[in-house]
């Protein structure tokens, strides 16, 4: 077995120095989480056990086989060394041939195994290969610090019916490099938050999105070249709250819309209803996928004081415009409940009716008839 790896190290080399010669060319550094963004950008914590990935781009990479008439064949490969705040030589076992044309790298943080912190700034790049010949990328990497997150502030509180606006204050963020922002919440999928303005470096301004259910929950802001900090249980999600909402009638048929009238009996710091447009949602299933229930919003709702609305159960219609002209409703909602209802006020309130207290869906008789 031994000629034929020797043979194949051997090869390897030859094939090497005869295309390319001995002195390798660096021309690139990359980081694979930001391919576009030049110099290259590393976070000097995360990585997890080995550190962050980096890919070297040149030529003339020359690996240069050691013992390869012994039991033991082995390869030695270019040292890369950076140079800038502080100097530092890659472990060889963190060096990885790929071809001539590519090395990849794994560099070390504070939070890996060997750690090493990087002092932040820019660094100089070098490859030199085991027959001598070296080839520097000034520039080549920029290493930065995590961002940290000291406080988060919802300054107006929250509306259920739209986005709330978000205040987060910290160090590490950047406006050429938009972060990713989540609320996270054990048991649940996270919640990103897509409207953000990077304001400076110690502070973002954000949303909430509407209708993010209540309760607390961390916040987590992830860099995109990996580096990711957790503030727990850093946002409490509260709504302001609409009074006792009863409903009137409580159920209609499946084959036709049902005109209602909701009943707000607020008190203590609980909100009348507000003029302008309000959002009810009923909840429910509809029969194209009556597995799930969903928010299907309520028609023709109507302000008539802060104690009452009233409004149409699309039964027949469910999320299908008006007119319904088939009298079997194929999209209408699945009869059963009484299903729950959710009204978003315009003050930014929120108002339910308890499934408990809810509409129910009747099965339809066969003279009903569906409602234009």
């Amino acid at each position: 077995m031994r000629l034929p790896v020797a043979a194949a190290l051997l090869s390897l080399v030859a094939c090497s120095e005869a295309t390319e010669g001995p002195t390798p060319k660096l021309e690139g550094l990359i980081n694979p989480l930001e391919r576009l963004v030049t110099p290259a950008r590393v976070c000097n914590a995360g990585g997890g056990e080995r550190g962050w990935r980096l890919e070297l781009l040149g030529t003339g990479f020359n690996p240069l086989p050691r013992d390869a008439l012994t039991d033991t064949p082995a390869v030695e490969l270019p040292l890369v060394t950076l140079s800038g705040p502080s100097d530092y030589t890659l472990p060889a076992d963190h060096l990885f041939f790929a071809r001539a044309e590519l090395l990849r790298m794994d560099l070390p943080t504070r939070d890996s195994a060997p750690s090493s912190q990087f002092v932040p700034g820019a660094y100089t790049v070098a490859v030199t290969n085991p027959l001598g010949g070296t080839s520097e990328l000034e520039d080549g990497l920029r290493v930065v610090p995590p961002p940290t997150l000291t406080n988060i502030t919802p300054p107006l509180g929250f509306f259920y019916g739209a986005g709330s606006p978000l205040i987060i204050e910290g160090s590490g963020f950047r406006a050429d490099a938009l972060p990713l922002i989540t609320l996270r919440r054990e048991g649940e999928e996270d919640r990103p938050l897509f409207t953000l303005v990077v304001v400076s470096d110690t502070r973002i301004e954000t949303e909430v999105p509407p209708a993010t259910p209540e309760g607390t929950y961390d916040v987590v802001i992830t860099n995109p070249e990996g580096c990711s900090t957790t503030r727990s249980q850093a946002l409490t999600v509260t709504y302001p709250k609409l009074g006792q909402l009863t409903l009137s009638p409580r159920s209609g048929p499946a084959s036709g819309d049902t005109a209602i009238t909701l009943i707000n009996a607020p008190s203590g710091n609980e909100r009348p209803f507000s003029p302008g447009i309000q959002d009810v949602y009923l909840v429910a299933p509809v029969k194209a996928d009556p597995s799930q229930r969903v928010n299907i919003p309520l028609r023709d709702v109507t302000y008539v004081s802060g104690s009452q609305l009233t409004a149409t159960v699309p039964t027949c219609a469910g999320f299908e415009p008006p007119p319904v002209t088939d009298p079997q409703c194929p999209n209408g909602i699945v009869p059963g409940g009484p299903y729950a209802l959710i009204v978003a006020d315009p003050s930014g309130a929120l108002g339910q009716v308890p499934g408990s207290a809810g509409f129910t869906v009747s099965a339809p008789l066969l003279n009903d008839a569906p409602t234009p």
